[in-house]
């Protein structure tokens, strides 16, 4: 699996479930092969997620309100990509 960072792409040999297990606050899994970091979304839609460096990524049809609620309830949170 690759873990995609700010500055760098670091591969790790984990699966999905154990990576999401390890995650703090703030991580969603839009789709089976995406978990990203709420701080990094610039905007999203019904079919996808763009994260602040241009990257898009899928967001699965039956996540799509999930990801709303959720988003809704970090963005409330305030926590940011500083932060």
């Amino acid at each position: 699996m690759e873990i995609h960072t700010a500055g760098a792409t670091v591969e790790v040999y984990a699966s999905m479930n154990e990576t999401e297990g390890q995650l703090e606050y703030g991580f969603f899994r839009c789709h089976r092969g995406y978990l990203v970091n709420m701080a990094y979304v610039a905007e999203y839609d019904s079919g996808s997620i763009t994260l602040n460096n241009g990257e898009h990524v899928y967001l699965a049809k039956e996540k799509y309100g999930e990801f709303v609620k959720a988003y809704m309830r970090y963005l409330r949170n305030g926590v940011g990509a500083d932060g």
